[in-house]
């Protein structure tokens, strides 16, 4: 991984075979992030996806085991109760056929590259487990009157 930092914002290489998200939240540890956006593009060898079945209360899992490319891949970081990164990770891929396959993002193996810009927030986000869901949820200070 290489970064350039400017001000708030980082530009940020992952090479082949880095796993995305245990590579992004190594960064968030090393540069002390408490909350960011970011955004990437490239491309990806292996992809794991999950969707949330509300019903169930559960992810279901669906790997795709081949080169794809980055049509969008949007996330946040945050931090848990023990201080911990979090990351909420949107993505969508597509495969050789231009057939997209979308998900939040569980695991994926860069190849050749991923372009990620993130935005470093000025203060600390914070993610809490949510009882009714099991999710862990944005936890913010505020709220507006129902």
């Amino acid at each position: 991984m290489q970064f350039q930092r400017f001000g708030t914002h980082y530009v940020i290489k992952l090479d082949p075979g880095e796993e995305v998200m245990a590579s992004l939240r190594s960064f968030a540890l090393h540069e002390d992030i408490r909350g960011a956006y970011f955004l990437a593009i490239g491309a990806l060898s292996r992809v794991r996806l999950r969707y949330f079945d509300v019903a169930q209360k559960r992810y279901l899992d669906r790997e795709l085991d081949e080169q794809v490319e980055v049509v969008s891949l949007l996330g946040s970081i945050a931090r848990d109760g023990g201080g911990q990164p979090v990351l909420h990770v949107h993505v969508s891929v597509s495969d050789a056929q231009t057939r997209a396959h979308n998900g939040h993002l569980s695991e994926a193996v860069v190849r050749p590259t991923l372009e990620v810009f993130l935005t470093k927030l000025d203060g600390e986000i914070r993610r809490e487990r949510d009882p009714e869901t099991g999710l862990e949820l944005l936890a913010l200070p505020q709220a507006l009157p129902r």
